[in-house]
C-alpha cells in the first residue's frame, strides 16, 4: 500500500470477495492501528523541536557521570597546582627580598668600615 489511491481499490476488492466478519475485525484493527501510527508519528515530529530531550539510557548516564568526576579532578588537581605555583612565587618574592635586604645590609657595611677608616 504505497498510498491512499491504492487503498481505495483494495477495499473494493475485499469488499467483492464476500469475506468473513472475522477478516474484517483483522483489516479494520490493522487499519486503526496503521492510522494511529501515523498520527503519532507526525504528533512527534511536530513536538520534537519543543522536547528537552531524548531519554537517557543507564551507560549514557555512567559516561556522563565519569566525565564529570575526571572534569572535578582536573579541576582540583588545577587549583592545587595554582596554589603550589603561589606559594612558590611568594617564596620566591620572598627570598628576593631577604636577598636584596642582606645584600643591601652588606653594602652598608662596606661603605661605612671604607668611610670610617
Amino acid at each position: 500500500m504505497d498510498s491512499m489511491q491504492d487503498l481505495i481499490p483494495f477495499a473494493k476488492e475485499v469488499l467483492s470477495q464476500k469475506p468473513s466478519r472475522g477478516l474484517l475485525k483483522v483489516y479494520l484493527v490493522g487499519s486503526v492501528f496503521a492510522v494511529l501510527g501515523t498520527l503519532i508519528s507526525l504528533v512527534e515530529a511536530m513536538c520534537h523541536p519543543f522536547s528537552c530531550g531524548e531519554p537517557m539510557d543507564s551507560e549514557m548516564v555512567f559516561m556522563l557521570a565519569k566525565e564529570q568526576r575526571t572534569v572535578e579532578v582536573k579541576k582540583r588537581s588545577d587549583a592545587v597546582d595554582e596554589e603550589e605555583k603561589l606559594t612558590h612565587e611568594k617564596d620566591a618574592v620572598t627570598q628576593s627580598t631577604i636577598i636584596y635586604k642582606t645584600h643591601k645590609l652588606n653594602q652598608r657595611s662596606i661603605a661605612n668600615r671604607l668611610h670610617a677608616s
